[in-house]
């Protein structure tokens, strides 16, 4: 009787680190096809999909302005904010000339690059044309004390 139980234990124990590390694998490939911005680690796939697919773009000025861009997207927001206005059009030219590239291959994985640098592209580029308009709040005088009971 112990020795069955002991054997259905270690089945199922065996069982469930055999088909473990395979559900993982498939939520991470699942996970990354379904992130929507270039968001760190991905810009990495995407240079190594680029270097397959586009070397000529990789070795040009754009994709050296592209990368920067994103990585301080990444990395520092704050840094992204104080970017010149030439460097924001380069990196606008090398959005289009990514963009034009990635139209041209029909690859599945070309149209999910596509729409995941259309997405960064714009959330970077809101948040360079984002500007705040909050003007100071005047303060109301307080009325004078009303006296309450009549006095």
């Amino acid at each position: 009787m112990k020795v069955q139980i002991k054997s259905v234990i270690f089945a199922v124990l065996f069982g469930s680190f055999i088909t473990l590390p395979n559900i993982v694998k498939a939520n991470d490939r699942d996970s990354a096809r379904k992130e929507v911005v270039l968001a760190r680690g991905a810009e990495v796939d995407f240079a190594g999909f680029m270097n397959k697919n586009a070397k000529k773009i990789v070795k040009s000025e754009n994709w050296h302005i592209f990368t920067e861009v994103v990585t301080l997207y990444n990395t520092s927001p704050s840094k992204l904010m104080a970017v010149s206005a030439e460097k924001k059009e380069a990196f606008n030219e090398a959005v289009a000339t990514i963009n034009a590239k990635l139209a041209r291959n029909n690859k599945a994985d070309a149209k999910d690059w596509k729409r995941k640098v259309n997405v960064t592209a714009g959330v970077i580029n809101y948040l360079w044309n984002y500007k705040v308009n909050i003007e100071p709040t005047q303060e109301e005088e307080s009325p004078t004390v009303i006296n309450m009971l009549g006095r």
